[in-house]
């Protein structure tokens, strides 16, 4: 999730990311909750690194959770979640995943989506994650698969690289794979790690749907796309279709998005 630009600029960003990103990490929410299968009812959970709200509404609607927060740095992506917000037991909080603004145990449950990777330092935003949990409370998050597994991107970048070899593909997220978060998650010192796969479809009413979700939205395509001449961007336009579509008509399109899970149990202090 990026985040640049001043208060208004974020605001706007909020709904292109919705409009793009915000589709599948809304609907890897839901996987994701069931694996953590962590929180029970009456619990505290906080979703660090919420942007938009997607993960804690579906803690929300999936849970009977006393209280969530969710928590992020962006101004912007606050105010559209709040905006959004139909449920009094959820609050949304500015906040620095390095630094967390809560005391030791203060919840049941520490659990982020699509965020860990974008950090300074993902180490020591998982202590804090650790911190603020309980004993024996769940710590949990998932990372795009680097692998080639969030196909829409690889999609993208393979037609770019095909016409213009010095195509800048930004650089895969170095905890997108079961090792690198299962490891990280031991050397904080969480115990029972777990990971699993989580892969949903991504799906697009036809050609152009597709298209107006790399250009439109927000993310690193956008910028990569407008840098483009007219005729470079027709011209990576038409290898993308093809690559996708192939000789047969336009129409529906269905891709797929593999993410890794981990999550863990805090130990006693």
């Amino acid at each position: 999730m990026e985040r640049k630009g001043d208060k208004s600029n974020l605001h706007t960003d909020a709904g292109k990311y919705q409009g793009g990103m915000g589709r599948w990490s809304k609907r890897l929410a839901h996987l994701f909750l069931e694996f953590t299968g962590a929180i029970k009812e009456g619990d505290r959970v906080l979703d660090v690194g919420c942007g938009t709200g997607s993960l804690t509404f579906a803690i929300a609607d999936a849970t009977r959770a006393s209280k969530i927060v969710g928590l992020d740095p962006s101004v912007g992506y606050l105010e559209y979640a709040r905006a959004n917000n139909t449920h009094p037991h959820v609050t949304f909080e500015i906040g620095d995943a390095q630094k967390l603004p809560y005391d030791d145990g203060s919840f049941d449950c520490c659990l982020s989506s699509l965020m860990i990777q974008f950090g300074p330092d993902a180490p020591t935003a998982v202590k804090e994650m650790r911190r603020v949990t309980k004993y024996r409370g769940s710590v949990a998050t998932c990372v795009w698969d680097n692998s080639g597994g969030f196909e829409l991107g690889e999609r993208f970048w393979k037609a770019a690289m095909a016409v213009d070899p010095k195509a800048n593909r930004p650089d895969k997220s170095f905890y997108g794979s079961p090792k690198t978060l299962s490891d990280l998650w031991i050397a904080t010192g969480l115990k029972n790690v777990e990971t699993k796969a989580l892969v949903i479809p991504i799906e697009f009413i036809c050609f152009d749907d597709l298209w107006h979700s790399h250009s439109n939205s927000q993310g690193p395509a956008k910028p990569y796309i407008s840098s483009l001449s007219e005729d470079r961007r027709q011209a990576l336009k038409a290898r993308l279709r093809t690559d996708i579509l192939g000789s047969r008509p336009d129409g529906s399109i269905t891709l797929h998005a593999k993410a890794w899970a981990v999550r863990g149990l805090v130990p006693a202090r």
